[in-house]
């Protein structure tokens, strides 16, 4: 047992009842890596979900059998009044098992793995946040497999790509192997031009076939991601069983990471293809697309309820099916369930906190070894898959923030970003590409503004991973079939 686990363990275990519920506003303790560990050491069960979910489970485990324990990890909500005065009430946040640690916000974003190292270090004094930084980037290059040797000959080919077939899915694969060899002996440095350059050949793309994209019919293959439940719908027959698996902001390259360990748990694709997210590349819109099956509106709430609600009703009254929320928390498969919805977020958090692609490169093969064997469950149930994503990532540079003043005439919730805008007139987005020019590369369209290149609304200057814009690695995602 590690030295962080059985901290964990500790300070969550403690109390007189047979019943502990823990309350986790960080959310790490849901984290699919913390979950197996947790499951593996406690001398109890430990179990993971809602309110709800911990619900049933208690009716039918743990009132039924009195003498068991187990220890409940509340992932939303809160849990009910008369449950929790039968049960030691717990909060727990990871920050608090580093003390001297300054910068608490990124030592909750950290991998069990990296925090297990750091916390193995038995750091003395206050750490300040450049030191952490410092710290984590050590970590996670030892994580890291050794380079590959040809990084050289990927570079040269990455920059010999002319005239990009941008409709073939063989062109960003090509792309993304070879993005990855350079990036893995950090070396990006020597290619963001070329992917400038690649990138700026395919917004002429987008513009060619991005709207006709969002009206396409979706038989053959969705080419927007508001086309993918009726691609389900045609193309499956209602006693098959199929799971649509949504990765929060993975790029298509980050896509080849998971591939590769996929294969060597012997799972291949037996078609590999890409779509386009929604623009602006945005949670709200992007995944709201997938799972309504149409337009997207601004005024919609993005939440895990309203997701499943748009799931189900995809499908006829009384069809069997199961939503899932949340990819880092057990899989618990009704045996008839037909159509399965599983999102995880768990890479978009990894994605948000880092600031090179050598560091989410890291952190993205740490993430794809655990979550692939995801798919071995999913088979194992019989389910043919489908993989996707919302919206991917790109490494953008601070331009300048929005002023107050542009901030008036913004449509509120979820309406700017630090890739995109959504005015609530048409004549202030007008307004606002006119007092821009041609200081950065934009899309506009009606009251929306999308940023093409790698800029973004910060601090100028500073260097961030984000989404929003039409960025090729934003917008041109995987869709996989297994």
């Amino acid at each position: 047992m590690s030295e962080l686990i059985n901290e964990i363990l500790d300070s969550i275990s403690r109390g007189f009842h047979p019943l502990t519920i823990v309350s986790n506003p960080d959310g790490f303790l849901a984290h699919e890596d913390v979950i197996q560990e947790l499951k593996r050491e406690s001398p109890t069960d430990v179990v993971v979900g809602s309110d709800i979910q911990l619900r049933v489970h208690y009716e039918l485990n743990l009132r039924r059998n009195p003498e068991k324990s187990a220890i409940y990890i509340l992932s939303t909500g809160d849990m009910l009044p008369d449950i929790s005065t039968k049960a030691n009430n717990v909060r727990f946040k990871i920050a608090e098992l580093f003390p001297n640690f300054v910068d608490k916000e990124t030592i909750s974003r950290q991998s069990l793995d990296i925090l297990s190292k750091l916390y193995n270090k038995h750091i003395q004094g206050i750490v300040t946040a450049q030191r952490l930084k410092d710290l984590i980037a050590d970590l996670t290059s030892s994580c890291v497999a050794e380079p590959v040797k040809d990084f050289g000959e990927a570079i040269v080919n990455l920059k010999n790509i002319d005239n990009p077939d941008w409709s073939d899915v063989a062109t960003i694969r090509r792309i993304s192997e070879l993005f990855i060899k350079v990036v893995d002996n950090d070396r990006y440095d020597e290619i963001a031009e070329t992917i400038d350059n690649l990138n700026f050949e395919f917004q002429h793309y987008l513009d060619n076939t991005y709207w006709n994209s969002i009206n396409a019919n979706p038989y053959l293959k969705p080419r927007c991601v508001n086309g993918i439940v009726s691609h389900i719908r045609d193309n499956y027959q209602l006693g098959q069983k199929v799971a649509l698996v949504v990765v929060d902001g993975m790029a298509f390259w980050q896509y080849g990471v998971l591939r590769t360990a996929l294969e060597d748990l012997h799972i291949s694709p037996t078609k590999e293809d890409w779509t386009y997210s929604w623009i602006p590349s945005i949670t709200c819109l992007s995944r709201q697309a997938i799972f309504a099956g149409k337009h997207p509106t601004i005024d919609y709430t993005q939440s895990p309820n309203n997701e499943r609600l748009a799931w189900q009703s995809q499908w006829q009254t009384g069809f069997p099916q199961y939503f899932y929320d949340n990819g880092d928390e057990p899989l618990h498969i009704s045996n008839d369930c037909k159509r399965l919805a599983l999102v995880t977020v768990a890479l978009d958090e990894k994605m948000h906190s880092s600031t090179s692609y050598v560091e989410l490169l890291a952190l993205t093969k740490i993430w794809a070894k655990s979550f692939a064997t995801r798919f071995v469950q999913l088979k194992e149930a019989g389910f043919d898959i489908i993989l996707t994503t919302d919206h991917g990532n790109v490494l953008a540079k601070g331009w300048r923030p929005f002023t107050p003043t542009e901030k008036t005439h913004l449509y509120g919730k979820a309406s700017r970003g630090h890739r995109h805008a959504i005015f609530m007139q048409k004549d202030a987005s007008d307004q606002f590409v006119s007092d821009l020019g041609y200081s950065i590369q934009y899309l506009h369209k009606q009251s929306w503004f999308a940023i093409r290149d790698n800029h973004s609304f910060a601090s100028t200057g500073k260097v961030e991973i984000t989404h929003g814009g039409s960025h090729l690695f934003e917008c041109m995602i995987p869709f996989i079939k297994f």
